[in-house]
């Protein structure tokens, strides 16, 4: 389907049962050889620790979570478009390829990550490690490490939309929704770029499209720049996103609009938003995809709290999975967006409420502040779900 077709994907090689230890061999590079956890060769075995005699025979384990096949089955056609939606990457994206690292004094996945600018999960995924066994690597063990992708040729947000594989509709769609304000606490204008840093709707400070802003980073960004960082962000939430599939052959099974779907949730909440939903990943592995988008309604802070903007936000993620039915989605899915429409509203009346008693002196009841506040989260409605659900007046 792709160009860019990396091997980022979950495999599992058969391999004897039995394995005589030889120099220089470790629990990890024999767990890896073997396709198992170093926990679970560990357990078959009787090891107390990490200490292993050159000689030494250990069994593999018997059955493993790690030794089955997860790619999932092919639940549908791939399209003509989305096959020319992914062959444009590649002139949008940079490649680096890197040779096996060998553990030094200090070394682990983490940093690693930052050394080749890659994310920590693609290096555990391809080495078929989770956190866990990532503690037991050794200084001499050889760690792949994944291809480094980064932005080329991004002069315009159409540049943007082909580097990722997406459209630019939905790349104008997700910019407004992560307009803030600025450090005087005034609204962006829709066409801004945000080229300095302005808080955004959590107060976190934010530069570019999304981008939280860390220190030493560059303050003043010229567009390109903005699209550029937008882009590499976006191949990084990716990624990750392969690996919550089981890998990329997974992930590109999915429905383009579904991808788009997830690639937002990811871009504004991480893949915790995608991994905590009950039943989420299932769904989108067994190509439930219409039970998938009833999933997408988290509208939770990272500390907990729901947010209206956050609910306006799954009622984009609702409209953008909701493509795949030609503007025909099913009763369920209307249902859904609905009650997150719904509950968006109440949380608005009591965000509303907060501000409007901080505001000293004010001019207008708050009745019609609460229903100048609407009119704008209205249009959002409208906009992302046409007249399929019902929007409110006050």
């Amino acid at each position: 389907m792709s160009e860019i077709n990396f091997n980022f994907n979950k495999g599992i090689l058969q391999q004897p049962q039995d394995h005589k230890v030889k120099a220089g061999e470790t629990l990890y590079s024999i767990a890896k050889s073997m396709g198992v956890s170093v926990d679970e060769l560990k357990k078959a075995n009787g090891l107390k620790d990490n200490s292993l005699s050159i000689g030494q025979i250990l069994r593999k384990p018997s059955s493993s979570s790690n030794n089955q096949n997860n790619e999932i089955p092919m639940m549908r056609e791939i399209t003509d478009d989305e096959i020319t939606l992914e062959n444009k990457r590649s002139r949008y994206i940079k490649v680096t390829n890197h040779p096996d690292h060998k553990l030094q004094k200090g070394e682990h996945p983490s940093t690693l990550a930052r050394k080749y600018n890659v994310e920590e999960r693609t290096i555990l995924m391809i080495n078929g490690l989770d956190k866990k066994d990532a503690t037991n690597l050794q200084i001499g063990d050889v760690v792949k490490i994944p291809p480094t992708r980064t932005a080329k040729n991004i002069n315009n947000i159409s540049d943007a939309a082909s580097a990722l594989g997406v459209s630019t509709d939905f790349i104008k769609k997700l910019k407004r929704l992560e307009d803030g304000t600025d450090e005087n606490k005034k609204p962006f204008p829709d066409n801004k770029f945000h080229n300095t840093p302005y808080r955004d709707d959590e107060g976190n400070l934010t530069i570019g499209i999304g981008h939280l802003y860390k220190a030493g980073e560059k303050k003043n960004l010229t567009n390109k720049e903005v699209l550029e960082l937008f882009v590499n962000d976006m191949l990084k939430m990716e990624e990750n996103l392969w690996d919550v599939m089981g890998g990329k052959k997974n992930y590109d099974k999915l429905p383009q609009s579904i991808k788009e779907a997830l690639l937002d949730m990811t871009f504004n909440k991480g893949t915790a938003i995608i991994e905590d939903t009950e039943g989420l990943v299932w769904t989108l592995k067994n190509g439930k995809y219409e039970a998938a988008i009833c999933k997408m309604t988290n509208n939770k802070s990272q500390k907990g709290r729901e947010m209206s903007g956050l609910s306006k936000r799954r009622l984009f993620d609702i409209s953008v999975a909701s493509k795949m039915y030609k503007n025909n989605p099913p009763q369920s899915v209307i249902n859904t967006a609905q009650q997150v429409y719904n509950r968006g509203v109440e949380l608005l009346k009591t965000e509303s409420a907060s501000a409007y008693r901080k505001l000293k002196n004010p001019k207008i009841s708050f009745s019609q502040y609460f229903e100048n506040q609407l009119v704008g989260y209205n249009a959002y409605a409208r906009e992302y779900m046409g007249d399929k659900i019902k929007t409110r007046d006050r």
